[in-house]
């Protein structure tokens, strides 16, 4: 397109931006919304990041092409937004009442959106995004404590905290190298993956903040297990079959969860009597009768259960 002939350049692109704006985001909708019966406010998002890839490839000179198209669509946008914002106050209310009953910020936030404004993937991934937000730029915010539980952390014997030092250490380092190994080629290149990479560590520092402040939990007749947001479970205790301790070279079978913080360095198998539902960060929940992963003082744990 950079390269035709100045007689034609505007010709293929503005075939492009038809395709970009029109043909894709009809092929979407037909092929991935109504098939899925996913929400029709997604295809906003299809169009935007089509916008997007549009003007980061039509030559300088055509880009207000881009600009023009996404005034035309502007108002459709400001009209979710509204709605958006409409139903805050009922989000925070629920919010609350769920926080009141047991805090958990990435659950809760999930289930409160999902009963304001419906139980969608588009609503599980915004919530799933904000929570990341949520631990990520605020980590030193503590939660709430739980009156009359049992609290187990989950990431003491294994060192995580070591671990997760080195990697973010690491992650530092590479972000400004990379950067400006990038800026003697494409500033706009440099600019897109410094902003993907400052992302990336704060998902990072999200996932670390909410395993150091998301232990399992010993209720009155529940448990609540769970590894930071990656996933989450409340079980009646008396549908715990067995529990006991493993080794690293346990292999767990294929129906089993791996729950463990790190996948090869687990402790812990619980078995129950009627399958329990577990939901994951970005997925689908999973159904199983046995969960694997890492609790510091198993032994303290089985005991008090």
């Amino acid at each position: 397109m950079h390269k035709a002939a100045p007689l034609h350049q505007d010709a293929v692109a503005s075939g492009f931006l038809v395709d970009m704006v029109i043909t894709f985001p009809l092929a979407w909708y037909f092929l991935v919304i109504r098939p899925l019966k996913l929400s029709k406010w997604s295809i906003l998002l299809v169009i935007t990041c089509c916008c997007t890839v549009a003007y980061l490839i039509l030559p300088i000179h055509q880009r207000h092409y881009i600009l023009q198209l996404r005034e035309l669509i502007a108002l459709p946008e400001l009209a979710l937004l509204i709605y958006t914002l409409s139903k805050i106050r009922y989000i925070r209310r629920e919010y609350r009442r769920l926080q009141a009953t047991l805090p958990d910020v990435a659950y809760n936030l999930h289930q409160s959106m999902a009963t304001v404004m419906g139980n969608t993937a588009a609503i599980k991934i915004i919530a799933s995004e904000l929570t990341i937000l949520r631990f990520g730029l605020f980590f030193w915010k503590k939660q709430p404590t739980v009156t009359a539980s049992r609290r187990f952390s989950i990431h003491r014997e294994i060192a995580y905290v070591g671990l997760f030092a080195v990697i973010i250490s690491v992650c530092a380092i590479e972000l400004v190298a990379f950067h400006l190994f990038l800026l003697h080629y494409s500033h706009t290149a440099a600019l897109i993956v410094t902003i993907l990479s400052v992302y990336g560590t704060l998902f990072l520092i999200g996932d670390f903040a909410a395993i150091v402040q998301s232990p399992v939990l010993i209720l009155q007749d529940q448990l609540l297990l769970r590894t930071g947001l990656r996933w989450r479970v409340l079980v009646d205790t008396s549908n715990i079959t067995s529990i006991q301790k493993v080794t690293d070279s346990f292999e767990p079978a294929p129906t089993c969860f791996n729950g463990g913080l790190m996948k090869n360095r687990v402790n812990i198998l619980f078995t129950f009597t009627q399958p329990i539902q577990i939901e994951r960060l970005y997925r689908k929940p999973i159904t199983t009768t046995q969960i694997v992963m890492t609790i510091d003082m198993a032994e303290e744990l089985m005991a008090v259960i």
